[in-house]
């Protein structure tokens, strides 16, 4: 190429930009006392959890602080309030010996949304889910531990989560731990990172991913000799780290390539986010009707898909009157 050099010199303009855009993010979250997850609860608040009620709350908070529990509080005029941040409401459900999820589900379930459409809402969903299964107040009794991995090399998924880690080249991402068949211990100390939501972990992506996704069958053959390459994801992470997660969610770019094949070969189930607009439409359409046949050609290479199903939903609303329209 002639000018390589003005391509260079745009490259670092980018990079310095990003560099720039997440210390931005940082400091305003620093200013702004924005650096841990924001949902509080107010003690009255409690009264109308799942599994409680106000002489339980009462009870279960003396209990606890008598033992020497502290519990978050704030400033409201020259009392302290109660601000209960989310592992406060799960310590006095623990406290009350509420039953969890794990009690009754011992493995990791996990979830891939998928579409090969660009744009379809893939990464968004994820996180929101993420977000969800953990946060939600119908559901903090469960004490859900959540792990997403982010095999987009766009890490998309990565900056929601945990943006400090979506810039750069990121060296410990799950396709490397894939690859490099690290052990349980090191995928817990090395490559799963915290998100801003406690409970909810990542494993990031980087651009140099895309690299790995294209000469997969090379390097599996290289570096994991015998081992089928749509089965990696599965029993090089997955069913390592099945017993510390309760939901995983896996998110991949919108390729047909050799990660989101492993994806499909490690998921228990599929959602697929189904754009309302006609040419998005049409595309996903096409890309949930292909699912048997790729379904297929994975498990014709010898490894067995353990899907339960696929469920499609609406991942966008057109205008306002539809959305006030919905039933």
């Amino acid at each position: 190429m002639d000018n390589i050099e003005q391509l260079r010199k745009v490259a670092t303009r980018a990079g310095k930009l990003l560099t720039s855009l997440s210390e931005s993010i940082r400091q305003q979250k620093e200013e702004l006392k924005l650096t841990e997850f924001y949902q509080e609860y107010s003690k009255a608040a409690l009264y109308k959890l799942p599994k409680l009620s106000k002489g339980s709350v009462e009870y279960a908070v003396s209990e606890m602080e008598a033992g020497g529990y502290i519990f978050k509080k704030k400033p409201s005029g020259n009392t302290m309030k109660y601000a209960m941040t989310i592992q406060n409401v799960i310590d006095l459900y623990n406290h009350r010996k509420v039953p969890k999820y794990r009690d009754r589900f011992d493995k990791a379930f996990t979830i891939f949304v998928c579409n090969l459409k660009g744009g379809g809402s893939k990464t968004v969903s994820t996180a929101s889910l993420s977000h969800a299964f953990r946060a939600h107040p119908q559901l903090l009794f469960e004490d859900l531990r959540i792990l997403a991995i982010d095999f987009d090399p766009q890490a998309s998924l990565t900056m929601f989560l945990s943006h400090e880690n979506s810039v750069g080249l990121v060296e410990n991402t799950a396709a490397q731990a894939m690859l490099q068949n690290v052990s349980r211990e090191e995928l817990l100390s090395d490559f799963i990172v915290p998100s801003i939501i406690p409970g909810v972990d990542v494993i990031p992506a980087s651009i140099d991913d895309a690299f790995l996704a294209e000469g997969w069958k090379g390097l599996c053959e290289e570096h994991l000799p015998g081992k089928n390459i749509h089965a990696v994801l599965k029993e090089n992470i997955i069913d390592k780290l099945q017993h510390d997660y309760d939901f995983i969610f896996l998110d991949s770019g919108p390729h047909l390539d050799a990660f989101l094949k492993n994806c499909i070969g490690a998921a228990d189930l599929m959602l697929t986010p189904l754009p309302p607009a006609t040419v998005d439409f049409h595309s996903s359409l096409k890309f949930v009707a292909s699912l048997p046949a790729l379904i297929d050609s994975i498990e014709m290479d010898g490894h067995t898909c353990n899907l339960i199903g696929n469920v499609g939903f609406m991942s966008k609303i057109l205008n306002k009157s539809d959305h006030k329209n919905l039933p």
